[in-house]
């Protein structure tokens, strides 16, 4: 009795994470780095022991500076909805509805992939941890009028960028797919079963998935992009998330994301309730695919060894420690979610610009403080990286610049390229001929077409994004016949 007496006054002595936390040091952490990268607003919550032992909003939803974040604001969680995703397919493997290794066409059975022996041995378990071969085509979705079946239909028809299995290429649509699984599996849609099943019972009272209700909503949050020639950054326009669903659809704030990391660091335990087994959870936080350590993988990471993707999460070592994590960037919003299992912490950083390395930097001296790590100056050291990544693509278009050819003009008159070009995966483009300019209309996209030099043309459109070259080919018999865009070559129809 004296030594449990003992073991008592001692773990009552020992302070906890709450009352160790300065929220000065942490005030001024925040604020350091709203300004070091010009983002308007941001939004915290902090997780030690399923407690909330932080929560705060920072800054402004917009640039106006008048309307400030709170802990309550909706930002768009982006890619960290996968989490979501793969939360609910092991609730479905604790019902024994699906199985990680089942085929996908047990669940989704219009689902293929082009490379045969890939498309015959292709389980649910692959398509989330990013190891299907396929690279990411992200222009299926991004702006476009197709539904989730049709898109994921069409990647049917796209080559593998990389054998099956052999390599980590992040893809968005597989999660889409995994997302029809689970609605295949339950029921009922990906969004109503993260709803009734996630957001409900662990009291995510303002968490969403409907661009519908993201707009009627009062406390939400801009988003903003960053332009670097301007040195600013400026109102970004949103796309629909609809079709993205499962792969990023989710608006959330600080305070509903603070439950699920509770949720998750007690492995699917919340408020005296089991919602999931500890094994079908931990599951998704077992490393499945190699992430190579290398290039800008490695710069973004230096005090990683070693890094993996799991289902729905990033497994690797931080400083010594077991990093659990995901990241997220859509509509100029950026966020990250992070858990340190072993010490039951874990926090969430929401920001309304889409830099991605400023989530990283505010994420690691976030981390430093809460683990009582030295502490070091990451807003420097990202913004070098990302100062070096702006170089790097100056650069390339020099380079590209330098090896255009001056003085060429298109093989043919321009009339000759209008006309209807097909591509199994990627649908119908229409080349049009508008006050003697070629115009490209494509899915969403209008854009004119600029010559650069013998028969390619540019594509460019900041307020789509698009920066693209467009090379027009012909057959044997001299005719325009083909159209490369996006890496996809579209088949021009019968004249």
């Amino acid at each position: 009795m004296r030594l449990l007496s003992a073991v008592l006054a001692l773990a009552l002595a020992v302070p906890t994470l709450a009352q160790k936390i300065d929220p000065y040091a942490i005030d001024k952490l925040v604020a350091s780095s709203l300004r070091a990268w010009q983002i308007p607003g941001a939004a915290i919550a902090i997780v030690h022991n399923d407690r909330i032992v932080y929560l705060k909003g920072y800054g402004s939803k917009d640039m106006s500076g008048t309307d400030p974040v709170g802990p309550d604001t909706l930002f768009q969680i982006a890619s960290t909805s996968k989490a979501f995703t793969t939360a609910a397919m092991a609730m479905l493997v604790d019902e024994k509805l699906l199985s990680w290794d089942d085929p996908v066409r047990k669940h989704v059975d219009y689902f293929h992939l082009s490379d045969p022996c890939a498309d015959a041995s292709v389980t649910l378990r692959d398509i989330v941890s990013h190891r299907t071969g396929l690279s990411r085509h992200d222009e299926l979705w991004d702006n476009s009028p197709l539904s989730r079946e049709e898109v994921i239909r069409r990647m049917g028809h796209v080559d593998l960028a990389r054998p099956f299995r052999t390599a980590y290429q992040y893809q968005n649509i597989m999660f889409i797919t995994a997302g029809e699984a689970v609605a295949n599996a339950s029921g009922m849609p990906w969004d109503e079963f993260v709803r009734t099943r996630l957001f409900v019972p662990l009291g995510m009272t303002r968490t969403i998935t409907s661009d519908a209700q993201w707009e009627a909503a009062s406390d939400r949050a801009a988003g903003h992009r960053w332009d670097s020639d301007r040195g600013q950054v400026s109102p970004q326009r949103p796309i629909e998330t609809q079709t993205l669903g499962a792969g990023g659809a989710i608006k959330s704030t600080a305070r509903d994301m603070a439950n699920w990391i509770r949720f998750q660091l007690a492995d699917g335990f919340f408020d005296k309730h089991r919602f999931v087994s500890a094994e079908a959870i931990a599951e998704t936080k077992m490393p499945q695919t190699v992430i190579r350590l290398e290039n800008a993988t490695r710069d973004s990471n230096p005090e990683t060894s070693l890094i993996s993707y799991g289902m729905g999460w990033v497994v690797q070592d931080y400083r010594g420690e077991l990093l659990v994590s995901h990241s997220g960037s859509l509509n100029g919003f950026r966020t990250h979610v992070d858990l340190f299992p072993k010490r039951g912490i874990g926090f969430v950083v929401l920001l309304n610009a889409g830099r991605s390395m400023a989530a990283v930097a505010l994420r690691n001296s976030l981390a430093d403080m809460l683990n009582a790590k030295a502490a070091r100056d990451w807003n420097a050291y990202y913004l070098m990286l990302d100062g070096r990544a702006a170089e790097k693509e100056k650069k390339a278009k020099e380079e590209r610049l330098a090896k255009r050819r001056t003085g060429t003009t298109p093989s043919h008159p321009l009339a000759d390229y209008v006309g209807k070009y097909d591509s199994p995966a990627y649908g119908s483009a229409t080349v049009t001929l508008v006050n003697g300019q070629l115009v490209l209309e494509w899915s969403r996209i209008t854009v004119p077409l600029t010559h650069w030099h013998y028969d390619v043309f540019t594509a460019e459109s900041p307020i789509d994004d698009l920066e693209e070259m467009v090379t027009f080919g012909t057959a044997g018999d001299g005719m325009v016949k083909t159209l490369t865009i996006f890496g996809q070559t579209f088949t021009r129809d019968a004249p």
